[in-house]
């Protein structure tokens, strides 16, 4: 009995890095693109690379990417959730 929810756990958490990892480089790639298009519509000093690298560290500091955090935090209280509620009510 045990074996299967471990069984079960191990596939979900798995699942879920693969969607993790997805969702990083996707969202990386947007910031990275949008901050390309900013320095080419004009108005920006130094060196493009420079930029979009300033850019990309204010990123990996930001909100967003501690959000993708929630794609482990939410099915697994959701999960948790629902296993309390059909066995103990």
């Amino acid at each position: 009995m045990i074996i299967g929810w471990i069984r079960l756990a191990i596939i979900g958490y798995v699942i879920l890095t693969i969607v993790y990892f997805l969702m990083a480089i996707y969202w990386r790639s947007l910031r990275r693109e949008e901050l390309e298009k900013a320095f080419d519509a004009g108005g920006k000093e130094g060196e493009r690379s420079a930029y979009v690298a300033n850019g990309m560290a204010q990123y990996e500091k930001g909100l967003k990417k501690r959000l993708l955090w929630l794609i482990y935090i939410l099915p697994t209280v959701a999960f948790v959730a629902i296993v309390y509620i059909l066995n103990f009510q």
